[in-house]
């Protein structure tokens, strides 16, 4: 899926989220916008370049990726080492990004990041009622977790209030009304007993409050990534590794997926079969619906349910009301494949898939129809990859990257870009 990942460290940032929010607050000016040219017109399937600059043209400097888009499809967020899409962008690319967002509505293009100065920043969510967007920053040598306000501006730090020695912050997830963050948790000294590389937590933004939501590992040389936060920012899906394997699956279960129930405190690990027992290899990707009740991920093992190549790795989907679980196959049936997104009522997926026919694809599990988002200009599919908020509630919209340069005319800037798929 693209990841890159920050890096733990101190850092000078040690203000309140109000104090840091109070500097910040009306730093929109210093952002800047601009407005591109009107967006591919037209009805019906087409694909329109996002991360374009002021004046419509491409991109350069830099590739662009990790593309968010918001539920109602307004607006979509990328990160992007470019420095010709925004005037004032000082940021030394194409190693350094900046978070941008997309207004498609009125046109118009921000960079969320400036107030914070010079560093890198990415991996930008949006919250279904499209007035939060949350991403990394490295400010000082350190990534903190921060939460812009889409409606005034206001920048606040939601990596605060963590157990003693973490000091950063990445990765978030955001509740439907941006109440609640979710994000993994750097520490900035020697890792806690039995714990490797972090863990993960919950801020609510209204109380001002931080709760652990990983669970305390059993064994020796655990961390956790990867965490997705449910609407109502109650239910956290999450994935927990060893460098060393030896998971409850056997010495090949190197990651497993759990689900934390914050209010009720329960922790149920994901990845089993159906009565329960542990998945006997890695599982990673956690995706949660909006609802709560669906968690997908991807994994190599051969137990949860029986594959039919073994070689591969596969989608699955648990149910986590009845206990339920299923195996999703890719495009044609029988082709590798890796979930990049879900729906809020876990109906539709976003596949990228691989093997005879490599691209996107949105996956009806209802009806079993699979819809081509990211074809090249001759219609045959092109190899691309999307994040955990790259699809619209309804499915109609897909934001994805890709570096291939025949996905719309005129692409000559030998960059990865961001690209909008209108379904129908």
């Amino acid at each position: 899926m693209g990841v890159r990942t920050g890096r733990g460290g101190s850092g000078r940032r040690t203000a309140s989220g109000a104090a840091v929010a109070a500097v910040l607050a009306g730093a929109l000016a210093a952002g800047g916008t601009g407005t591109p040219a009107v967006a591919a017109g037209g009805h019906g399937p087409r694909t329109e370049r996002v991360n374009t600059a002021p004046d419509g043209s491409e991109a350069v400097g830099g590739g662009s990726y990790n593309a968010a888009i918001s539920p109602d499809g307004r607006y979509v967020a990328f990160d992007s080492g470019a420095d010709n899409l925004l005037p004032g962008d000082d940021n030394p690319g194409p190693i350094v990004h900046d978070v941008f967002l997309r207004d498609r509505r009125t046109g118009t293009l921000r960079r969320l990041n400036a107030p914070l100065g010079p560093g890198n920043a990415d991996f930008a969510t949006i919250s279904a009622d499209s007035r939060h967007v949350a991403f990394n920053a490295e400010t000082n040598g350190t990534y903190h977790v921060y939460v812009y306000e889409v409606r005034t501006g206001r920048l606040e730090r939601a990596d605060l209030d963590m157990d003693a020695g973490f000091t950063g912050g990445e990765t978030p997830s955001l509740s439907a009304d941006g109440r609640y963050v979710a994000f993994l948790g750097r520490q900035g000294t020697v890792p806690p007993p039995n714990e490797d590389l972090g863990r993960i937590y919950v801020r609510d933004r209204k109380t001002g409050t931080t709760r652990r939501a990983s669970r305390i590992p059993a064994k020796e040389g655990r961390g956790y990534d990867s965490p997705r936060i449910s609407a109502d920012g109650g239910k956290v899906a999450y994935r927990e590794r060893s460098r060393r394997g030896g998971g409850p699956g056997g010495e090949r279960d190197w990651a497993d997926i759990h689900l934390a129930d914050l209010r009720t405190g329960e922790q149920r690990q994901i990845d089993t079969t159906a009565d329960g027992l542990p998945a006997t290899s890695g599982s990673t990707d956690p995706l949660i619906s909006a609802d709560g009740r669906t968690v997908v991920f991807n994994s190599a093992a051969k137990n949860i349910v029986p594959v039919p190549d073994e070689a591969r790795s596969y989608v699955f989907v648990r149910d986590v009301r009845s206990g339920a679980i299923r195996r999703v196959d890719g495009i044609d049936g029988n082709q590798y494949a890796e979930a990049d997104a879900i729906g809020p009522d876990g109906r539709l997926l976003l596949l990228h898939s691989a093997g005879v026919e490599y691209g996107l694809y949105v996956k009806d599990l209802k009806t079993g129809k699979d819809t081509l988002v990211s074809p090249g200009t001759d219609g045959r599919p092109r190899a691309a990859t999307a994040g955990p908020d790259g699809m619209t509630a309804d499915g109609r919209a897909v934001v994805f990257e890709s570096h291939l340069a025949d996905l719309v005319g005129g692409d000559t800037n030998h960059e990865s870009d961001v690209f909008l798929r209108h379904v129908r």
